[in-house]
């Protein structure tokens, strides 16, 4: 989750200032657009105010038209060209309650009046025309004169180059958003979600078995670099724990040889030639019969030979189990058996699941491999631990072979790397860690002193297989 975390701050670090970027921008542009605006609006009621000033009715001399005062025709020719006289960059114009123009400014009275409908407020009016450019304008009302005055002014005429910052900092905006999310959305696609499936694959992947995918043609050129790096890596690292196991392969098997040698060593040679004392003193009985003390000493030397001759076979036993061959399950009751009359100790096994019925299936390397870690755990628990109470447990659970062997006696110390024991001379746990993982399984010792000794091993059945 942490990682995860990483990724996704990655993406709100590089979003963060865009964001901020775009929000102050948008602020000043929004700041900016309403200073024009205001500006432009000022401007318009000050265009009507002198215009309106300039049509003071004092000046005019006013008739009736029946019902309405009208200008008469001396007077609007006057205003017109009093107003010409005005040289703004606004344009408005003046116009009778009954619609005739009395004064429009030259080549803008079509635009204006356009947009009159637009205008009718007395406060300033901000209108998009075509072209992108803006209108400020407003209508002024003068009841004595029964006129009316329609001003505005165009943002472009006023402002200059600054209108078309207003008009196209929007969609310059808007293409700086887009491309910020399309620019974000390929550091994900590209980068982001690439390298997260990456860290998945490494977190997950067991380092010295497996390889990593070579490629990702969803990733950047140097992701993909990195990729192929670590793939070398897992190659080398999946070398050298070959070369590991070959090696301790040879060493259990020039382990086992040795121990088959041995074996046959001594069946052929002092076990027969102990076989061979025995038959000789039978047959020396014979000849001094009615030699009581004769017969009895060569009695107690028969004894002792025949003792000789079952730790020499309990020996050849030890070192080449013939039992092995009738399966797991088995081969464990003679080692229990054995062993609990050999250390004078009680040991409990279980087997459960009818496992005795399964062991076929299981190949003689992995019956000699549990067959070993059960012999050296065994001994390991009376000569060191003391112990008097011994349970082996033989079961399938989860579609795995587990062995657990659990001692009652003084426990010790478990170091976190047991390869530290065999420096120190100590092999046996370390030899006991080896045969299971060469057998595609996992042995943990859980150990503390005064609590005895529990050693657990499983084996996948995919590696039985």
């Amino acid at each position: 989750m942490k990682k995860k975390g990483l990724l996704y701050k990655l993406i709100f670090a590089l979003l963060t200032p865009t964001m901020m970027a775009l929000f102050f921008a948008w602020i000043i542009y929004d700041q900016f657009e309403s200073s024009m605006e205001s500006i432009s609006g000022s401007y318009v009621q000050n265009l009507v105010d002198s215009v309106a000033a300039r049509l003071d009715s004092k000046k005019w001399s006013i008739v009736k038209a029946g019902a309405k005062k009208v200008p008469v025709a001396r007077d609007i020719n006057t205003m017109a060209s009093l107003l010409s006289e005005m040289n703004l960059p606004g344009i408005f114009v003046v116009v009778q309650d009954d619609g005739d123009l009395v004064y429009g400014t030259p080549g803008q009275v079509n635009l204006l009046m356009e947009h009159a409908a637009d205008f009718n407020a007395l406060a300033p009016v901000k209108i998009r025309v075509s072209g992108g450019n803006y209108l400020t304008g407003m209508t002024y009302r003068i009841p004595s004169e029964r006129l009316y005055i329609v001003a505005a002014v165009q943002w472009q005429k006023l402002f200059g180059p600054m209108v078309l910052l207003v008009s196209v900092w929007p969609f310059v905006m808007g293409l700086m958003a887009v491309f910020m999310i399309l620019a974000i959305y390929l550091l994900y696609e590209k980068v982001i979600l690439p390298l997260r499936d990456f860290d998945d694959e490494v977190s997950s992947l067991r380092l010295g078995y497996e390889l990593p995918a070579e490629e990702a043609p969803e990733a950047v050129p140097e992701l993909q670099q990195l990729r192929s790096t670590f793939v070398v890596l897992a190659q080398s690292a999946i070398d050298k724990e070959q070369l590991s196991r070959d090696y301790v392969t040879d060493i259990i098997k020039a382990q086992e040889e040795e121990r088959e040698r041995i074996s046959r060593e001594i069946h052929d040679g002092p076990l027969q030639d102990v076989t061979a004392l025995v038959q000789r003193l039978r047959l020396l009985e014979l000849e001094v019969d009615g030699n009581q003390q004769i017969m009895a000493s060569l009695d107690n030397a028969e004894k002792v030979a025949m003792i000789g001759v079952k730790e020499l076979r309990e020996f050849c036993n030890n070192l080449t189990p013939p039992w092995l061959d009738l399966g797991l399950a088995h081969s464990l009751q003679e080692l229990c058996n054995r062993m609990s009359v050999q250390l004078g100790v009680k040991i409990d096994l279980e087997i459960v699941d009818d496992l005795e019925y399964e062991e076929n299936i299981l190949p003689l390397p992995l019956c000699l491999a549990f067959y070993r870690v059960a012999q050296e755990s065994i001994n390991n628990s009376v000569h060191h631990g003391n112990s008097t109470l011994i349970s082996v447990l033989l079961e399938r659970r989860n579609n795995a072979i587990l062995m657990r062997i659990e001692d009652n006696g003084s426990g010790f110390t478990m170091p976190e790397d047991v390869k530290e024991l065999r420096i120190h001379g100590h092999r046996g746990l370390s030899n006991m860690k080896e045969r299971i993982r060469l057998a595609g399984g996992t042995l943990i010792i859980d150990s503390k002193p005064g609590f005895g000794t529990i050693t657990s091993c499983e084996v996948p059945s995919q590696s039985v297989e």
